[in-house]
């Protein structure tokens, strides 16, 4: 299960150090991205879209270098859910939204995310999961 564990923190640390570097390389565009959704006030759009990926960065690193996985973890889960809730929202709205999540590099319709947004997620809590429990390992 260790196996398991290692590989999907490995995995799921990647998709967001290479989402976050995307959204880094183009910020307004994110930052456009963002405006799109229409759910925060528009003087908090550029702010998020220079943090967000920075903490994606961070996380993710955390994650391949085993460093504070825990909190990583939980950080890229809860964004991930909250990725997910922004594009049901913009859906259930009826916007036109690109999903953002690669930055230009994949951009997709909202529908096809969320079915990729799940699967990252199913990963993401797998490595939770391993975080917390070779944690409580390393303790014995």
């Amino acid at each position: 299960m260790r196996a398991v564990w290692f590989l999907s923190r490995l995995v799921f640390g990647a998709v967001f150090v290479y989402a976050g570097t995307m959204k880094m390389a183009d910020a307004a565009g994110f930052a456009a991205t963002v405006f799109n959704y229409q759910i925060l006030p528009a003087n908090m759009v550029y702010g998020a879209a220079m943090v967000l990926p920075a903490l994606e960065v961070v996380c993710g690193v955390s994650l391949w270098v085993n460093s504070l996985a825990r909190a990583a973890s939980v950080v890229l889960n809860l964004l991930m859910a909250a990725f997910m809730g922004a594009l049901g929202w913009a859906m259930a709205r009826g916007l036109d939204v690109e999903c953002g999540c690669f930055g230009a590099a994949g951009s997709s319709g909202a529908r096809e995310a969320l079915i990729r947004d799940a699967v990252i997620l199913a990963v993401g809590l797998v490595a939770m999961w391993g975080a917390f429990a070779t944690a409580d390992d390393d303790k014995v």
